[in-house]
């Protein structure tokens, strides 16, 4: 009859440490794949700033270019974009750099109004 309630004891006290060793294991592992996935994050966001930052460059390049239209400065400047992620081990996202020509060039056209596209101001004297 001793050795059943030693059993039993030592039985009780293994389960237990068992179910807190697997609750340990499990949440260790959650929290490294957590870490990876914020690290894979963040470099996903320094590579769209890196990105971002060279485009500016690559449009201002392209809008020296006079003999040609939109088109090819847009795929000019796309381009050097891919060029300067595949330099950089950067992942060339064509739909993004896209937009984001689209943008400089539309804030460029807003700040840079030439003097002509300017609404005249007409006095009545």
């Amino acid at each position: 009859m001793d050795n059943l309630v030693t059993i039993i004891s030592v039985s009780c006290t293994a389960l237990g440490f068992l179910a807190t060793a697997i609750t340990f294991i499990v949440r260790f592992v959650k929290s490294i794949k957590d870490k990876k996935v914020a690290l894979r994050e963040k470099r996903l966001a320094q590579d769209t700033l890196k990105i971002c930052e060279a485009l500016g460059n690559f449009v201002a390049q392209a809008e020296k270019f006079l003999g040609f239209g939109p088109a090819e400065k847009k795929e000019f400047a796309k381009v050097k974009a891919n060029q300067f992620a595949i330099e950089n081990g950067i992942a060339f996202n064509e739909a993004f750099v896209d937009g984001k020509i689209e943008e400089l060039v539309k804030l460029s056209k807003e700040v840079n109004v030439r003097d002509k596209d300017k609404p005249q101001l007409q006095t009545m004297w």
